[in-house]
């Protein structure tokens, strides 16, 4: 069911029962769902916790306005932003009167969902994110999954799938059919795959792109926390890495492929960037 395009609110809550067996998965222990909705403008809801709950709270507000209240002070959440509440943590929140939001929630546990939230959280700050395509129709085959919740296979395919919902949560996370400077991101990559045979410099690429050298640096360092040239290397050991599991190149035939003028700087990038040299690498193969 896609409750987007119905506009249907949707609930569901983990049984004790499935939770007991979740937590003894080996599978199924690291990360999983206890409470998740979907709450469109017309069926906007207030959302409030007691203290002393052990799992972890996630709002993200796809459209509108909403608020959150700890200790009494009040803080406006806006459009394609997120927070997550810490475990233990009383809070209410709710939407706007004049611009009520479309509301995802979800708590989760787990073994890894101290993690989670060191990597996801806001500090009690909502923060920002771009709206990214899948992102939200990975929501509802989440909640379609967790609807067969009788069948252990389908509670796990949804709590993966809820990892993978998390990760779009990250400011590096660009989407590549985006216009503007994501967009300026995905030329650049693709410009850098036609030319892993090459030297290519910062210099090359901006020139390409028609943009600045230190514009194009600071988008990359902004969007992929790397610099052009650290991520054009990156690229060129990983198609290295392709020809020596999959090719009976020489390592030194394998350089000149790659555009250096000797095996031995090859060899130095490969083992900064794949932390072995290359021929420990084809050894393991």
């Amino acid at each position: 069911m896609n409750h987007q395009a119905t506009n249907t609110p949707s609930t569901w809550i983990l049984p004790g029962h499935l939770k007991r067996r979740l937590e003894k998965h080996p599978l199924g222990k690291n990360l999983f769902i206890t409470t998740i909705g979907f709450y469109p403008e017309i069926a906007a809801r207030e959302f409030s916790e007691l203290k002393d709950t052990p799992v972890y709270t996630l709002l993200y507000a796809a459209h509108g306005k909403g608020w959150f209240e700890i200790d009494g002070n009040k803080t406006v959440i806006k459009t394609n932003q997120y927070l997550i509440f810490p475990k233990e943590m009383p809070f209410r929140a709710g939407p706007s009167p004049d611009d009520p939001w479309r509301i995802y929630a979800v708590q989760f546990s787990g073994q890894l969902a101290d993690e989670i939230y060191s990597y996801l959280g806001t500090g009690l700050k909502p923060r920002t994110i771009p709206p990214l395509v899948g992102r939200n129709a990975q929501f509802d085959d989440i909640l379609h999954h967790l609807d067969l919740m009788n069948n252990i296979e389908n509670l796990l395919y949804a709590n993966f799938r809820f990892h993978s919902f998390l990760g779009t949560f990250r400011l590096t996370v660009f989407n590549y059919m985006k216009k503007g400077a994501d967009n300026i991101i995905e030329q650049c990559i693709q410009i850098m795959k036609q030319k892993l045979d090459q030297n290519l410099t910062l210099a090359d690429l901006s020139r390409q792109i028609c943009i600045s050298p230190s514009y194009l640096s600071a988008l990359f360092k902004e969007k992929t926390r790397y610099s052009p040239i650290q991520l054009f290397t990156s690229l060129r050991m990983q198609k290295a890495s392709q020809l020596l599991k999959e090719t009976n190149f020489t390592i030194k035939e394998i350089a000149r492929e790659m555009g250096y003028l000797d095996q031995y700087s090859f060899s130095r990038s490969f083992k900064l960037i794949m932390g072995v040299s290359p021929k420990a690498f084809r050894d393991k193969r």
